[in-house]
């Protein structure tokens, strides 16, 4: 038992959570760096219908990511907790339980999607001109069988964080996106068509989780693929938190597209445009939330499978203290820099609502103040209250923005979303604090102390003016 929490000791906490953090912010950047380059090289080479196609067909198949219904996320708490425990053998149980479940259920629900595209008039009913009525069908095959990969990597990545190995499962899989970005865009600027696209983005992604699955045997040679170890109890038993999981991305999906519909019921599409571009924007600091939040999430299942309170407090302080402090930061240089980085960016074609502007910043605020909290919930598959809250609240946030909307204009959707952000934290905030059985004074006493990063650099220049 000792040898397994001994990784737990603060220099190696806080070396995991570095290496976390920056294997954390990696990933925003090559979603940006996959977003900025693709739009103006797939138009340069393909056109904008064809690429128009080719985004409307791979947009069928994504929604299989969905179809592990949470069980890779909370099956990878099952399995830090349990080897914090000492218990490889439960964790082991929980990982090949979640691999046959995940990947029968997926692997049905795609062949369903397959056979019922390929009777299907997909071409005249989504008016694709370009496209044959073959190209379309086996560009959907393809990349269904890409979805499904990519729930496998989710799988992995609970492998590596169950051993404090998250950082480096992290890197690979983000190295792998990249990867397959790349040698798409390579065969794009040859002359290749959709078929051939989708065909490089599965191969690629196939090739990278055996790549990340021989790297994971060699980190932890005891978790293997198989059956033997699979239990039906036990994906019972993760069933509850893994459905429950789900509701944090139908949640965002109301509270983004939902509200985005709504503006645009109200206001018509030149708000819509206003309000999406604004909050775009303003939205960069929670990039950060993420981060954090994604840093510090197997570090708080490890405490918890340990029963190592103190850690999991001081951890839970520093984190939700470090994601006020920097996403204030970011806030404030919004708040002066934003209006001309919103002008730069939209040519100046949609004018700035800087009422609009200003209550988004203070949404931002809000949302610091729960969002990198709930990870301890998670992190411990205790998230199902906070999780329908969170649906139920994303949910009311629309109703009210109508109201607002029709009274106060297109600030009414940043008050709705302030309401909301207000209520989960008061409701994450409580959560939270009970289970790493902390004090609320002492908790919000740690907020508004300043960091020790900063402490220790006003410290540093101090002694060097002097």
């Amino acid at each position: 038992m000792n040898e397994i929490i001994r990784p737990m000791t603060q220099a190696g906490a806080r070396r995991r959570l570095v290496h976390g953090f920056g294997a954390s912010a990696l990933g925003p950047v090559t979603t940006a760096i996959i977003q900025v380059v693709s739009v103006p090289v797939f138009l340069r080479f393909w056109g904008l219908r064809l690429y128009g196609e080719w985004l409307v067909l791979s947009a069928i198949p994504t929604y299989l990511s969905l179809s592990d219904m949470g069980f890779g996320s909370v099956a990878g708490n099952d399995m830090t907790m349990h080897v914090a425990r000492g218990n490889r053998e439960e964790a082991l149980q929980s990982f090949q339980s979640t691999w046959v479940f995940i990947t029968a259920l997926s692997v049905l629900l795609s062949l369903i999607v397959c056979c019922t595209v390929w009777f299907l008039p997909l071409r005249s009913w989504l008016h694709l001109d370009l496209l044959s009525e073959w190209e379309v069908r086996t560009v959907i095959v393809l990349l269904a069988g890409y979805a499904v990969l990519t729930l496998q990597g989710t799988l992995i990545t609970g492998g590596f964080r169950c051993e404090g190995n998250y950082p480096l499962g992290m890197f690979g899989l983000n190295l792998v996106r990249l990867t397959e970005w790349t040698m798409a865009t390579v065969v794009v600027m040859f002359g290749a068509r959709p078929v051939v696209v989708a065909m490089v983005y599965l191969l690629v992604r196939a090739v990278g989780l055996m790549m990340l699955n021989i790297v994971l045997r060699c980190k932890s040679p005891w978790l293997h693929y198989g059956v033997e170890h699979a239990d039906r109890g036990c994906v019972r038993r993760l069933a509850a938190p893994a459905f429950a999981f789900m509701a944090f991305p139908a949640g965002n999906a109301i509270s983004i597209q939902g509200m985005i519909v709504v503006v645009g019921l109200v206001l018509g599409p030149i708000a819509v445009a206003a309000f999406a571009t604004a909050r775009t924007l303003t939205r960069f600091s929670f990039q950060i939330l993420e981060s954090i939040r994604n840093a510090i999430w197997p570090e708080l299942s490890a405490a918890f499978g340990a029963e190592n309170w103190e850690f999991a407090r001081k951890l839970h302080r520093l984190a939700c203290q470090a994601a006020l402090w920097l996403c204030l930061l970011a806030v404030l240089f919004l708040a002066v820099a934003g209006p001309y980085i919103y002008r730069v960016w939209t040519h100046g074609r949609i004018p700035l609502d800087s009422t609009l502007f200003h209550c988004l910043l203070v949404v931002v605020v809000a949302n610091s103040f729960w969002y990198t909290s709930s990870a301890v919930p998670v992190a411990c598959n205790d998230h199902q209250r906070i999780a329908i809250a969170y649906l139920v609240g994303a949910s009311a946030s629309i109703a009210m923005a109508y109201f607002f909307l029709r009274h106060i204009g297109l600030p009414g959707a940043a008050v709705a979303l302030l309401v909301i952000d207000m209520a989960m934290a008061w409701y994450v905030l409580c959560n939270s604090v009970r289970i790493v059985k902390d004090s609320s004074w002492g908790f919000l006493s740690s907020l508004v102390s300043i960091p020790p990063v900063l402490t220790n650099c006003l410290r540093a220049n101090g002694g060097e003016s002097r």
